[in-house]
Order: C-alpha cells, then sequence, then structure tokens
C-alpha cells in the first residue's frame, strides 16, 4: 500500500498537468505547514503530562468539606481575589474560600494550581449544583501528593473534634451546610423522659 502512495504522489508530481501537480504539492505543503503548527503545544502538553501531577476530589466525598477547611487555614487564601463566601465551613463564621475558577498557591516549596468547578446543572431535590476541585503540581512522586493529603486530613481530624456533621441520603450522603446542633437544655420531653435519655447516651 505504501509502494502504491510512493508512486501515485511520484506520478502526480511529475504529470504535465500542473493544476493536479500544483494542488497535490500545495495540499501537502498545507498540511505539513499544519503538522508544524501544532506541534509545539503537542510537545508541551506531553511535557506538562511528564513532569506533573493531578489529585481530584468530587463534592459528594467527605474529602471535598476537608479542603475546603484546609483552605480557610491556608494564608494564600487572603491574596486571592476571586472568591466565594462559606458558612459551612466554620459553623456561624463566615469563610472565605476560593472561587469557581483557577487559582495558584504554594504548598512546600512547590508550585500548585487548584481549578474549582461548579456545573451549571443541578441534581437531586436539593437543586445543588455538581461541584469539585483538581490539584496539580510539578513532579511524578505520588509520595508528596500523599504528604499533601496527610496534611488536609490532620487538618480535618483537629476540627472535627469541636465541629459536628450532619449527612442526609439524596442520592448518595449529602453534608448539610450550616448545620448547628440544637442544645438539650431546649429540647421540651415528658418528666424523665431527657435524663432516661441521657443515662442511656
Amino acid at each position: 500500500m505504501l509502494d502504491f502512495l510512493k508512486h501515485m504522489l511520484k506520478d502526480a508530481l511529475s504529470s504535465q498537468n500542473q493544476f493536479t501537480s500544483g494542488g497535490l504539492l500545495l495540499m501537502i505543503v498545507g498540511s505539513v505547514g499544519v503538522f508544524l503548527r501544532q506541534l509545539p503545544l503537542r510537545l508541551w502538553s506531553w511535557i506538562v503530562r511528564q513532569s506533573t501531577m493531578y489529585i481530584t476530589v468530587k463534592d459528594d466525598d467527605a474529602a471535598f468539606h476537608w479542603v475546603k477547611e484546609w483552605f480557610v487555614e491556608q494564608g494564600f487564601v487572603k491574596r486571592i481575589r476571586h472568591v466565594d463566601l462559606d458558612t459551612t465551613v466554620r459553623g456561624e463564621q463566615m469563610a472565605l474560600i476560593p472561587a469557581p475558577g483557577r487559582h495558584f498557591f504554594w504548598y512546600d516549596r512547590r508550585p500548585f494550581w487548584v481549578w474549582l468547578y461548579r456545573s451549571d446543572d443541578t441534581k437531586g431535590y436539593r437543586q445543588r449544583r455538581m461541584e469539585s476541585l483538581t490539584f496539580r503540581t510539578v513532579g511524578r512522586k505520588q509520595a508528596f501528593l500523599k504528604k499533601f493529603v496527610d496534611d488536609i486530613v490532620a487538618c480535618h481530624q483537629k476540627n472535627v473534634q469541636t465541629t459536628p456533621y450532619l449527612y442526609v441520603w439524596d442520592d448518595g450522603w449529602t453534608y448539610v451546610s450550616a448545620y448547628y446542633p440544637r442544645l438539650l437544655e431546649s429540647v421540651i420531653l415528658k418528666p424523665g423522659e431527657k435524663e432516661h435519655l441521657l443515662q442511656d447516651l
């Protein structure tokens, strides 16, 4: 097949018909030009894929809320100009976290990029938009990403000791934002039921 194409190309270029040979030559030169023009972008994409690591967290995973807790305690959030107001992280206190889009920060002397994606479509009875966080950094060893994840988990474990969490089933477990536990003193029960409940707990 390759010999046939070479033979056909040779015949077309040596043809007496200048229109055919010129058109074919123009097509070949144009194709080579398009390939060479896209070559730097393809080469750069290949270099980025080979020299960076990605980690993605979706909002239907508990770790998504953990990452938001971690964001609040990071100094680089104060330098971000495009932020969201969030009341699900610190209870009654309002917190600023990165808004949808791409953001840059340094962590452990390495550059990090984070993309927060928020869908336009909603799902479930609460009409909640789907969100995800994607982190990218330089390197090839997962040990560094493991350290990054361990820091997020440590931040969550520190906060979970004093912060209550409530989840409801909505086509999967969904974290209830802005949940505040009710004080037992405000619960009205029949005489003796509250004491029995406390003893049982």
